[in-house]
């Protein structure tokens, strides 16, 4: 990063060093979203011999299990960007009730407004990229979204282009802001590395607001010698050294959280940057149930009259025999156990039995299951309750298993959670399109209208109980409220023509005449 601060000040532009050391937790957070941190992970313990032997804790890796949810409930698959412009492509020029209609802003973007697998969407792989994007910015604080002209190119001096590809910015540490009012980013610089032919870059994108409120992106590559970098005259991806979009091109994704670490930078912090002594209490809780299972194993202390040995040397950590004090290799006598039984299960005591009567004996410990499923799940309930998921989301126990109505009444908590989260990826979804409407407009020369009624849905289904709607429908249906016809194309799929002909021959079948409506 140091090299990355030193290049844009070459640039004019100086990174703050409150901002530079912030960039610290960042790495911190990612320790955690990957699962080994090691001054908690790794610990010392004093073996038999009293030498200090380096362990390593379990872990239930519950920092990227919260930022995956957090994903899930905010930005999947399921979530639709629907805008509300038609325009007439009607030939006759008087009646248009008959002309097809073509929704050219919708088909841009998303391709249609069902499926949304098609336009800018549909070219940058959004809804998968994008739901990852989310889960690395919950775990690292800061993400963002990027727009880039697809297959640009310049014709008499002006910039033109096929389409708008959206690219996804994960790692928070390339993402370093250059000016910014509040929380509102207004330029920003995107770092990240490029292998080009077998040589080593650094690719620095900077995006300046202009007076009038256009963008000037700027692409800046510097070609990496040992621990310097060196500026590229000419792009080796043959990009423009700079162009100039008519819509902010870069927006930015934090949680919805203020930040408690550093108050007077814009960059956000992680969901569970406050929770990170919980995260601790469930992975020691799931490395002490590990640690039991270990040393619960059965036990069978055997003697050695009755048990076929081989003398093994003890080899000591620089790979030659450990000395007794006599000078002499340390000798012990390992049970001849096949490779099928488990060798830890025995125990060789020498000559002397702990009964003296018996050539075995077993040991059978306790495991603690109870106390320790106990603890890990008291542990999840307050991560959960920390990380803004209320008490019961991760619940491991057949008997908490519940309809949607019953998790909504239970986990208010979770509930008004994700409606406030939700608003900060529908200002970015609404914005990130406006945007995309007035790049294809005025560089692809698209029909479309950056003034679209542009409105984000989101999944809700864990928030319904399909079943209870359905029968509460079935009961409007039996109260003449609703329409048979009505229920099939809600709850069926079909169209209004293909239920109320299924309906009619349904009902030819019965002897009763079909009325249409």
């Amino acid at each position: 990063m140091k090299n990355v601060y030193e290049v844009l000040k070459d640039l004019g532009h100086e990174i703050p060093e409150e901002l530079q050391q912030y960039y610290g937790n960042i790495e911190y957070w990612k320790q955690w979203w990957q699962g080994y941190v090691p001054k908690f992970h790794q610990y010392k313990v004093t073996n038999i011999e009293k030498e200090l032997m380096t362990m390593k804790r379990k872990s239930l890796k519950m920092a990227k299990k919260v930022c995956e949810d957090w994903a899930n409930l905010l930005l999947n698959d399921k979530t639709t960007v629907v805008i509300d412009e038609t325009v007439d492509v009607g030939t006759d020029g008087k009646d248009d009730s008959k002309d097809s209609k073509i929704n050219e802003s919708q088909k841009f973007v998303t391709g249609d407004e069902i499926e949304q697998a098609g336009g800018v969407f549909g070219l940058s792989k959004f809804w998968k990229n994008g739901n990852k994007t989310v889960e690395k910015e919950y775990a690292l604080g800061t993400a963002a979204f990027i727009l880039v002209p697809h297959k640009a190119k310049v014709l008499k001096g002006k910039l033109t282009a096929e389409s708008v590809k959206i690219k996804c910015i994960k790692e928070a540490c390339c993402i370093i802001p250059l000016s910014w009012d509040g929380d509102d980013i207004t330029e920003c610089a995107f770092a990240s590395s490029k292998q080009i032919s077998g040589k080593s870059y650094m690719y620095l994108q900077i995006m300046l607001q202009l007076e009038d409120g256009r963008y000037k992106v700027e692409n800046h590559y510097y070609l990496k010698s040992g621990d310097s970098y060196s500026p590229v005259v000419i792009n080796p991806r043959g990009e423009a050294l700079w162009y100039i979009l008519p819509a902010k091109p870069f927006f930015i994704l934090t949680p919805n959280i203020e930040n408690n670490i550093l108050e007077t930078i814009p960059m956000g912090i992680s969901i569970f940057a406050n929770a990170i002594d919980q995260l601790q209490v469930c992975d020691i809780a799931y490395d002490n149930m590990y640690t039991d299972f270990i040393l619960g194993r059965k036990k069978v202390f055997m003697s050695q009259d009755v048990i076929s040995t081989e003398d093994i040397t003890v080899m000591g950590n620089d790979g030659k025999p450990k000395l007794d004090s006599n000078g002499k290799p340390v000798i012990i006598k390992k049970p001849m156990a096949g490779e099928a039984i488990e060798q830890s299960m025995f125990v060789n005591v020498g000559q002397q039995m702990p009964t003296a009567d018996k050539f075995f004996q077993e040991y059978n410990p306790s495991l603690r299951v109870e106390e320790n499923k106990n603890g890990i799940q008291f542990a999840l309930n307050l991560l959960s309750s920390k990380v803004g998921f209320g008490q019961n989301k991760y619940q491991f126990s057949i008997q908490t298993m519940a309809t949607a109505t019953e998790v909504k009444a239970s986990s208010k908590d979770l509930t008004e959670s994700v409606w406030k989260q939700r608003v900060v990826i529908q200002d970015i979804l609404t914005e990130m399109t406006r945007s995309i409407l007035t790049i294809g407009r005025d560089l692809c020369g698209k029909p479309v209208n950056p003034d679209a009624k542009i409105t984000v849905k989101f999944d809700n289904t864990m928030f319904n109980d399909e079943e209870a709607e359905k029968l509460m429908d079935m009961q409007l249906v039996s109260a003449g409220i609703m329409l048979e016809w009505e229920w099939r194309v809600k709850w069926l799929g079909e169209t209004e023509e293909q239920a109320k002909e299924i309906l009619k021959s349904a009902n030819k079948e019965k002897g009763i005449t079909y009325e249409d409506d």
